[in-house]
C-alpha cells in the first residue's frame, strides 16, 4: 500500500495515536497504540487488526512486511514528537483495534490441564503489569485474570514493558472478580494460591496441583484480607537483610518459576 504523507500534527487521521496520551480515551475509542518496530511487527503478526501504522518518513525501512496492509502514514520526525508529547526515537508507531473482552467462561472450559493462571488484583502502576504480563508469557501462563482496579493492558507503557505480551496472551478483565475466583474453584477446579507477606507457606516447599491460580496484589497494600484468606492456600516468598516485600513484577516472576518450572514435578 503506498504511503500517505502527514504535514498537520491535528489531522484527524492521527486521533488514535493522540489518544495515546489518555488511558481512558484509549478505552472509549476502542484503539491501542504500540511503539517500536518489534512492537510493530508483533501487531501485524497478531490476531489483532492494525488500524494503521505512523511512520517517521526518513526511517521508511522500519516497516514491517504485512499481509493485510494496514493505512500507512509517513510524517516528520518533529511531527511525531509534537503529537506524542515527548522526544519518540522509535521511529514507527501502530495503532491496533481492541477486540470484545473475553469471559471466564469463555476462556476457562478450553484450557488443557495442567493449566496455571496468573490473577492481578489492583495491579495499578503500567509497569508492573507490563512486567507480570511479560513473565506469565515467558513461564507459559494460559490466561490472566485482572481485577476491575488493575492498570489497562493495552495502555501504551503496559504493551511497551510487556513487549506486547496482551497480544498473546489470553487476558480477562473482571467486573466481579470474588464471583470470578469462586467460579475457577467450584466449576474449574482450580486452586486459589494466594501470595502474601508474613506467616504463609514458604515457596521453596509449595507443590502444585494440575490446575493452579496465582494471585498477587496491590504493589502497596497486597491482596485484601478476605481475598487471600478466601484462597486454599497462602504462600510467601522468604527474605533477608531487613526485606519487607518486593516489586510486584519481581515476585510474580519469582512465583511463576517456582510454579511453572520448579514445583511441576512435585504436584500432590
Amino acid at each position: 500500500m503506498p504511503l500517505i504523507p502527514i504535514n498537520d500534527v491535528e489531522d484527524e487521521r492521527l486521533a488514535g495515536y493522540r489518544e495515546l496520551l489518555s488511558a481512558k480515551a484509549s478505552r472509549r475509542s476502542g484503539l491501542f497504540v504500540v511503539e517500536g518496530q518489534l512492537l510493530v511487527e508483533r501487531l501485524v503478526e497478531s490476531s489483532f487488526a492494525a488500524h494503521s501504522v505512523l511512520v517517521d518518513e526518513r526511517r521508511i525501512g522500519l516497516l514491517p512486511e504485512q499481509t493485510d496492509d494496514p493505512l500507512i502514514y509517513a510524517a516528520p520526525a518533529q511531527l511525531i514528537e509534537n503529537l506524542v508529547g515527548y522526544n519518540f526515537h522509535r521511529g514507527i508507531l501502530a495503532c491496533g483495534q481492541r477486540k470484545p473482552q473475553p469471559s471466564l467462561s469463555d476462556i476457562m472450559p478450553q484450557l488443557p490441564s495442567p493449566a496455571t493462571i496468573m490473577i492481578c488484583v489492583g495491579i495499578q502502576d503500567p509497569t508492573n503489569l507490563g512486567s507480570i504480563l511479560r513473565s506469565a508469557a515467558a513461564f507459559g501462563v494460559n490466561a490472566v485474570l485482572l481485577g476491575c482496579a488493575s492498570s489497562d493492558p493495552f495502555s501504551r507503557r503496559v504493551l511497551r514493558v510487556s513487549m506486547g505480551a496482551a497480544l498473546t496472551l489470553p487476558l480477562i478483565e473482571s467486573s466481579h472478580l470474588t464471583d470470578d475466583l469462586n467460579c475457577l474453584r467450584d466449576d474449574f477446579q482450580f486452586e486459589r494460591v494466594a501470595t502474601v507477606l508474613g506467616n504463609a507457606e514458604p515457596l521453596e516447599r509449595a507443590h502444585r496441583s494440575d490446575r493452579i491460580a496465582i494471585l498477587i496484589g496491590n504493589e502497596a497494600h497486597g491482596l485484601p484480607a478476605e481475598i487471600a484468606e478466601a484462597c486454599e492456600r497462602r504462600v510467601t516468598i522468604p527474605m533477608q537483610l531487613g526485606t519487607d516485600s518486593l516489586n510486584a513484577g519481581v515476585a510474580s516472576g519469582i512465583m511463576l518459576h517456582h510454579f511453572t518450572r520448579v514445583a511441576s514435578s512435585t504436584r500432590s
